[in-house]
């Protein structure tokens, strides 16, 4: 695990950026918009929440900060806010997929102690717009945002940026549903990071723990009992800002390997490059880099026969031309 020390000046190359992102009238989305538009980038963000949507937009007073009322759910609603993005200012450069909720009342806790006797509770459907919001909704601002990126030809550095949450490597007792959905915000990054790198994409994620936000109001209070480490808003935004910067203005590998050796420092120490397929695990302020450490220690837990066998799938399957379809793929080892 690597302590990446943020390194504030280096958020200078976001000068004259474009940035797109989800979520961005409340919370670290809010926070990450304030500090996007501070270190000089364009930003042109959505949020269903019109009133603090805008009140951002008039807090920030700018041209290069503009609100979309945005439902992540709907793919229309996502393009538009693309789209409104490229009308503006010609280009995206770094999209940000923040756009998420927790609903607090777990479908797996039954009211009723006597199943036997009483089957109303089942017969209720319970609500997935967690899955809807955070998983849904991330992969179309990834398959919106990766196509725009991609037509970003002269950039020299484009990102792509997924929040999921701790909820997205560790249990979260009584937020199943949740979890679920956040866990699969990181198989939407080990899924597109290698496809996305061979195009000139970067895209990482970002997994806050504890964080002051209003979804966490129910358990606030106990928390502090224990001591436990808390992060503000604006600790989250700057590790988005760590993903979307450390490629920038040094040099970057076309490898697309993601277990290459690292090139050289980023500008935020701890990080290496190529900075891509990386999990930031935000902490009491600090952010740690955790997939280059689960990737090291594969033999350990996997086994190292079971991880020389998987490695050697896993080169056939990110070898350019193989493909899952059968009437596109070549399909064939060597």
């Amino acid at each position: 695990m690597a302590h990446i020390q943020i390194n504030d000046s280096h958020f200078q190359t976001l000068q004259d950026k474009v940035v797109v992102l989800t979520g961005g009238a409340n919370g670290i989305g809010r926070a990450a918009v304030r500090l996007f538009h501070h270190n000089g980038a364009s930003i042109v963000f959505g949020d269903v929440n019109d009133q603090l949507g805008l009140a951002v937009e008039k807090e920030l007073n700018s041209p290069r900060a503009k609100f979309i009322h945005t439902d992540v759910t709907s793919y229309t609603s996502q393009l538009n806010l693309f789209r409104t993005a490229i009308s503006l200012f010609g280009r995206i450069d770094i999209v940000v997929a923040n756009a998420g909720i927790s609903i607090p009342r777990d479908p797996f806790s039954f009211s009723s102690l006597d199943f036997s006797d009483d089957e109303a509770e089942i017969e209720k459907e319970f609500p997935t717009a967690e899955i809807d919001v955070n998983l849904k909704g991330c992969l179309f601002t990834a398959r919106i945002g990766l196509f725009y990126l991609r037509k970003n030809r002269a950039a020299r550095s484009k990102e792509g940026v997924l929040v999921s949450s701790i909820a997205g490597f560790k249990e979260s007792t009584g937020l199943a549903v949740y979890t679920a959905s956040k866990h699969g915000v990181l198989g939407l990054l080990r899924g597109v990071r290698v496809q996305a790198a061979r195009e000139g994409v970067r895209c990482n994620a970002v997994c806050p723990w504890m964080t002051k936000t209003a979804m966490v109001a129910g358990i606030e209070n106990g928390w502090r009992e224990l001591q436990l480490p808390e992060n503000e808003p604006g600790d989250v935004a700057k590790a988005i800002l760590i993903c979307a910067t450390a490629n920038r203005s040094l040099s970057i590998s076309n490898n697309p390997n993601l277990n290459a050796e690292p090139q050289s420092q980023t500008g935020h120490p701890g990080a290496t490059l190529p900075f891509t397929g990386k999990i930031l695990f935000v902490a009491g302020g600090q952010s740690y880099e955790i997939e280059d450490k689960m990737n090291e220690l594969e033999p350990l837990w996997l086994g190292r026969e079971n991880s020389g066998v998987l490695e050697k799938g896993q080169e056939f399957l990110m070898r350019e031309g193989t493909s899952w379809d059968t009437g596109k793929g070549k399909g064939k080892g060597k």
